[in-house]
C-alpha cells in the first residue's frame, strides 16, 4: 500500500473497540431515521447506493482466519480514488446538513496491518499510532 488514506469519522466512538464511528454507520441511520420529505433523503439514498454498486465490501476485519475471530479493523479510501473521495464528501455535506453531526476527516499514510485492499480502499488493523 502507498500513499495516503483516509477515514470520515464522527465523534461517537463504536463499541466495543473505541474507534470513532465512520460516515457510512451515520449516513444509514440517517437514511432510515428522517422522514421521506426530508430535502436531502434522496440525494442521500442515491450517493449510498453509489457507494453499494461502486465499492467492494471487505469480508475480512482481522488477521486471524479463525470465523470468530474479533473483527478489529476500520475501512480507509484511498485519495487517489478521486471519485470515491469527491462523493465522500459529498456524503459528509448532507449527513452534516441532515442529522447536525459533525465529521471530521482523518488522513493516514500509515493505515496499520492491512487485512484487504484494491483499487479503491484500505481495511486495516490499527496501529497504536495510526489515527482513529
Amino acid at each position: 500500500m502507498t500513499g495516503t488514506v483516509l477515514r470520515f469519522v464522527t465523534h461517537s466512538t463504536h463499541p466495543p473497540f473505541g474507534h470513532r464511528s465512520g460516515i457510512f454507520k451515520v449516513a444509514y441511520g440517517l437514511s432510515r431515521a428522517l422522514p421521506a420529505t426530508t430535502s436531502c433523503v434522496e440525494e442521500l439514498a442515491e450517493q449510498l447506493i453509489w457507494f453499494e454498486n461502486n465499492m467492494a465490501k471487505s469480508t475480512r476485519f482481522s488477521t486471524s482466519r479463525h470465523p470468530r475471530a474479533q473483527g478489529t479493523a476500520i475501512s480507509w479510501v484511498k485519495a487517489s480514488a478521486h471519485e470515491h473521495v469527491r462523493r465522500l464528501r459529498l456524503l459528509v455535506a448532507l449527513v452534516e446538513e441532515a442529522g447536525h453531526v459533525q465529521i471530521d476527516e482523518l488522513r493516514t499514510e500509515r493505515p496499520g496491518y492491512i487485512v484487504f485492499e484494491d483499487n479503491h480502499q484500505v481495511v486495516a488493523l490499527p496501529f497504536a499510532d495510526t489515527p482513529r
